[in-house]
């Protein structure tokens, strides 16, 4: 009887070390391209950065000494001032005027004066010496970076908003969009040297902006293939897309749309980055979202690096968005709730990223945040409580909801809000992507792209009657019209 137990035993540890011989050898041993692999974060620092706001020089309320002013309160550190067709020339400068676009939001504008700041002014906010107001203290004597050339985009497109945000370029000032027609503005600002990032794109995908029925739901595959499309083609300008903006309730299927479109991108070897901005129109929206990028010093070419190098992480105090798995971004928050968010300065934030290539871990250590969520090809693969701050997380843990593929993103919340982090690109070592293909889509965009600069050509360009209402009216300048460019007349 003895032998016979000692028999079965001898056979029970055999099988146990062979589960345990075939669980190791399952392990896969990861290349993880980390997008924050260059960030020091013990010494450089994470400006507080608006890069999509509006003031009365197109549809907002505030004036732009006021929208000024009020960032500068706020703890911004960056700010991108990025008016309906209308070209940031500097905030104490008078931006040329789309008179029409003013005239249609009369109940914002009021048409009135749009005051910038004077010389010195500019001078004492963006050196740090100017004094806060509305009751606020700033935290730090940095001053502020004005953003150059800040714009949106397809100014006014009929059915639908078609917009994109535009940065460091001349292109655009004026000019009204194409429905649907997201690829010539792109194109003209990489050509022009400037960068550009798709903005809320839930207003044009779904009918009337009405995105809530589609919620935790994949989207039809053209919009993340167009799109895809885009960021292939414009590899290096356009470097994102808005994933989250003002009360997150026409983008709340964006980061859905997002993962789709990394689908397609990230075999082609481009990485899109998923921004936040508060897309202000009045003081009450100015601080809901906003990226914070970690630079090594306050400056132009700084910023426009960690734009391109997605070396920034994106918060939100709102997110109506569901995972495809039914699992709500932000567990606690009711869809549509309204915060006071001038009042919220604790908002989840990253503060270091360890990626640990021998081991496959990625070490996350974070402020204000007590849960986070990976995503890898559009699935979550794993929500956990985070404890002490940090969180590291094992690619090869065997607990996880799905496979891990192409990419894994992670973002983290706390009471205050969401943060989300840029994707980090993962395979197997030794293995490539095979590339998807990511054919142009001939929509109705593409029709009427031609027709418009047919009839621009034969009923417009050429006609100084139509030059004198486009000065006048929409702030055309109608010579660098006539040679084909949406310029500013300096």
């Amino acid at each position: 009887m003895k032998k016979i137990i000692s028999l079965v035993l001898s056979v029970l540890m055999l099988l146990n070390i062979f589960v345990l011989t075939a669980t190791a050898q399952e392990d896969i041993d990861y290349e993880i391209f980390n997008p924050y692999a260059n960030v020091d974060f013990e010494e450089w620092n994470a400006y507080k950065t608006q890069l999509h706001c509006h003031t009365n020089a197109s549809d907002g309320f505030l004036t732009i000494k006021e929208s000024v002013q009020w960032h500068y309160d706020l703890d911004y550190d960056i700010v991108a001032i990025t008016d309906h067709g209308t070209i940031n020339k500097g905030w104490n400068v008078a931006p040329q005027l789309i008179p029409l676009v003013r005239l249609v939001k009369y109940e914002r504008t009021q048409m009135a004066d749009i005051i910038p700041l004077t010389s010195e002014e500019y001078e004492a906010f963006t050196t740090g010496t100017a004094q806060t107001s509305n009751g606020f203290v700033r935290t730090h004597d940095t001053g502020m970076l004005d953003v150059e050339k800040g714009i949106e985009l397809n100014m006014a497109t009929p059915f639908a908003d078609c917009h994109l945000t535009g940065y460091w370029s001349n292109y655009g000032q004026g000019l009204a969009g194409v429905y649907g027609d997201y690829e010539t503005p792109a194109a003209e600002v990489k050509k022009d040297g400037g960068i550009t990032m798709l903005s809320h794109v839930g207003e044009y995908v779904y009918t009337d902006k009405n995105s809530q029925d589609y919620v935790g739901k994949p989207i039809d595959d053209y919009y993340p293939t167009k799109f895809a499309r885009l960021f292939i083609d414009n590899k290096g300008s356009a470097v994102g897309m808005g994933i989250n903006s003002s009360q997150d309730e026409h983008t709340r299927c964006d980061r859905i749309l997002y993962d789709q479109i990394l689908q397609k991108t990230i075999p082609n070897g481009v990485v899109p980055w998923g921004f936040t901005f508060s897309d202000s129109h009045n003081i009450e929206s100015l601080n809901r979202a906003y990226t914070y990028s970690y630079m090594p010093e306050l400056s132009q070419d700084a910023l426009r690096n960690c734009m391109v190098n997605g070396e920034f992480f994106s918060v939100s105090h709102y997110s109506n968005g569901v995972e495809l798995n039914g699992m709500k971004e932000l567990p606690d928050y009711e869809p549509d709730t309204m915060r006071d968010t001038n009042t919220m300065f604790n908002t989840p934030m990253v503060t270091n990223v360890i990626v640990d290539e021998e081991s496959d871990t990625i070490t996350v250590e974070t402020e204000n945040a007590n849960q986070i969520t990976w995503v890898s090809d559009c699935n979550v693969v794993l929500r956990d409580e985070i404890v002490d701050n940090t969180f590291t997380f094992d690619l090869n843990r065997d607990d996880l909801l799905d496979d891990i593929n192409l990419y894994l993103r992670f973002y983290i919340t706390g009471e205050e809000g969401i943060c989300y982090a840029n994707p980090f690109v993962v395979k197997p070592v030794g293995t490539t992507f095979e590339p998807v293909e990511v054919p142009e889509t001939n929509d109705i965009s593409v029709f009427l792209r031609k027709l418009v600069t047919v009839i621009d050509w034969l009923f417009f360009k050429l006609n100084p009657v139509v030059w004198i209402f486009k000065y006048a009216a929409l702030g055309y300048d109608p010579f660098a019209q006539l040679v084909g460019k949406g310029t500013l007349n300096n």
